[in-house]
């Protein structure tokens, strides 16, 4: 199975080399900013819903910030 792979890529030219390679390098940075992303959306999230209570309900009641 090794062989037919290394075989095929020794057969491929030099423009679909580095397709691949592009492709590759590509997927790879999809990936890191997809997980960036899931990272940042819930953080994202929170610091609104801190800031609307921040602003809606603790200026409003100062009391409660007692």
């Amino acid at each position: 199975m090794i062989d037919k792979i290394i075989r095929y890529w020794q057969e491929l030219t030099l423009e679909n080399k580095l397709l691949i390679r592009q492709i590759g390098l590509a997927s790879i940075a999809l990936y890191v900013v997809f997980q960036l992303v899931g990272l940042l959306i819930p953080v994202a999230i929170i610091g609104y819903a801190c800031y609307w209570f921040y602003k809606n309900i603790l200026i409003e009641n100062p009391r409660v910030m007692k």
